[in-house]
């Protein structure tokens, strides 16, 4: 199944840890989450926060980017983050996948 990185940044005005709307929201969305993802066909696999640069980072799987792009959607990341999604691979499968270019240097 296809793995991708959802990124959100937010302005500093818009951070949960300054932003009582915004705490809330994030909270119920945080509880909310397993089941969107659930219902969507998505598979969390790790969110990550880093604490120090307004972003958010949620790994998932699903079989097409419509269910990632819906995700963040109906989980209202978009309502205080822009959002990038980005399709993945594994390093290792990125190594694969190198082999079968020839190089140009």
């Amino acid at each position: 199944m296809p793995q991708y990185l959802v990124v959100g940044q937010h302005q500093p005005d818009l951070c949960p840890s300054a932003n009582d709307m915004i705490r809330k929201l994030a909270a119920e969305g945080g509880k909310e989450m397993p089941a969107l993802a659930e219902k969507l066909g998505v598979k969390i696999l790790a969110t990550y926060v880093p604490m120090t640069n307004h972003q958010v980072y949620v790994a998932v799987e699903a079989d097409d980017a419509n269910a990632v792009r819906e995700f963040t959607f109906l989980g209202r990341l978009g309502q205080w983050n822009t959002i990038e999604i980005y399709q993945t691979s594994t390093l290792e499968e990125a190594l694969t996948r190198v082999e079968e270019l020839p190089t140009i240097y």
